[in-house]
């Protein structure tokens, strides 16, 4: 496939099975994370030995509520789909799974991200000692924060262009909810690999930090803004 698919946003649907998909994504990364020397970004621990795992899912949850409802903290998660031809569907592994929608075009979900309005993840309060931090959060709610962005390996090819896609999505979102400001986090380790990716999307450092995480080690991480104008 030499061209960037077709991509289709939407909502988080727990009748499509998202929950699993975005478990299945995040545990087809860390392999990939390990073969291109960011293994220590997430770890080698599948999604299943998380400490964590029952909070996440419960965020799975309140984002469905919230996008169903209005109620809740303002989080909303969203999956990316390509268009793909029915030829290529015997290609995929087994694993991951095509739907077809109500137009009859085959979807694969390809990737996914969370975004948060006025909230930023827990961890980001515990650097407000470091001023550069500190004068972008504190006191203000007017930006979205980007977090858990992931494409799935699976999907070999067809994950192609998805992240810009997802981040595109992520700028939309912030002029429909009057946002100038979108927010993310990234890895810095392995030559901030990750945080280049970031740059060629738009955003820009605001600081470097280092992390502590529940098992006492040390999580390296650069806080990123993107200035998102008026359409």
């Amino acid at each position: 496939m030499a061209t960037t698919p077709i991509f289709h946003m939407r909502g988080i649907n727990e009748s499509l099975g998202d929950g699993q998909f975005m478990i299945d994504a995040y545990d087809a990364s860390l392999p990939h994370l390990a073969s291109i020397g960011s293994g220590k970004q997430w770890g080698s621990t599948p999604f299943a030995g998380r400490s964590d795992q029952e909070e996440k899912i419960k965020v799975f949850r309140q984002a469905e509520h919230y996008q169903l409802t209005g109620e809740g903290p303002p989080v909303q998660i969203f999956i990316v789909e390509a268009e793909i031809p029915f030829s290529a569907t015997d290609e995929l592994p087994s694993s991951v799974k095509v739907r077809e929608d109500a137009d009859g075009k085959n979807l694969l979900p390809v990737g996914t991200m969370m975004l948060s309005q006025g909230l930023y993840p827990h961890y980001m309060a515990t650097l407000f000692n470091q001023d550069p931090v500190k004068r972008e959060l504190d006191g203000t709610q007017h930006y979205i924060y980007l977090e858990g962005l992931i494409t799935d390996f699976r999907a070999g090819a067809w994950r192609k262009g998805a992240g810009a896609a997802l981040i595109e999505c992520a700028r939309q979102f912030c002029r429909e909810k009057g946002k100038k400001i979108l927010y993310a986090d990234a890895y810095s380790g392995n030559d901030r690999r990750l945080v280049k990716y970031y740059e060629t999307q738009g955003f820009y450092v605001i600081d470097d930090f280092e992390a502590i995480k529940p098992d006492g080690s040390i999580w390296p991480g650069v806080f990123l803004r993107l200035d998102v104008p008026a359409s």
